[in-house]
């Protein structure tokens, strides 16, 4: 209850937390050979987002061709760990069908002895009547538990996990920040706030 307490809190101030938005400004030199040196910085970030969009596209489809390579030997482990479950489901409703018939005697026949024990306080119906109290209490705390049925691997989720290591971001833009200011030209960011000010 307290974690579920901190939680609500917690998603509570994140929704109250400022949001900003960044703007980049981009100011530049008025030296001569500033647009010549800019240009030549422009032309290796144009080069350098291709290189990286071409690079991001081939770790995809790499990526999407390990993940069907991975879904199908998870697929067939799933299958041999599926046949044994529903081997474990057919002697668990077995069991079941078994344990349900004797608990249910049980459970009648202590029924009778309690009662018997409340009304005539025999030593024998009274003693009975906690013996069959013991009886169902072990029955019911040694019962064997359903067999958990195993999750069908995901095609999605397998893709998802192997596309994740894949990079759409080269670091072009900070390099060619980095040779904007080699060339004389001024970057300024600035964070605005847009929600939550106060």
């Amino acid at each position: 209850m307290y974690k579920i307490f901190l939680i609500c809190i917690a998603v509570f101030l994140v929704g109250c937390a400022p949001k900003y938005v960044t703007k980049v400004q981009y100011v530049p030199s008025l030296t001569d050979g500033f647009s010549q040196c800019v240009s030549k910085y422009e032309q290796e970030k144009i080069l350098c987002n291709q290189n990286c969009s071409e690079n991001y596209q081939v770790c995809l489809d790499d990526a999407f061709q390990r993940a069907q390579d991975i879904y199908q030997v998870e697929l067939s482990k799933y299958s041999k760990i599926y046949d044994d479950y529903l081997s474990r489901l057919r002697e668990y409703r077995n069991y079941k069908y078994d344990f349900d018939r004797k608990y249910r005697i049980l459970k009648d026949d202590y029924y009778y002895f309690s009662n018997e024990c409340n009304k005539k306080k025999s030593g024998f119906t009274c003693r009975r009547a906690h013996e069959l109290k013991d009886a169902l209490f072990i029955m019911k705390r040694d019962r064997l538990k359903r067999p958990i049925q195993p999750r069908k691997p995901s095609l999605n989720t397998i893709i998802k996990n192997q596309q994740s290591f894949c990079k759409s971001d080269c670091g072009c833009l900070k390099d060619y920040d980095r040779g904007y200011e080699n060339c004389g030209g001024q970057i300024i960011v600035q964070k605005y706030c847009v929600e939550n000010c106060d």
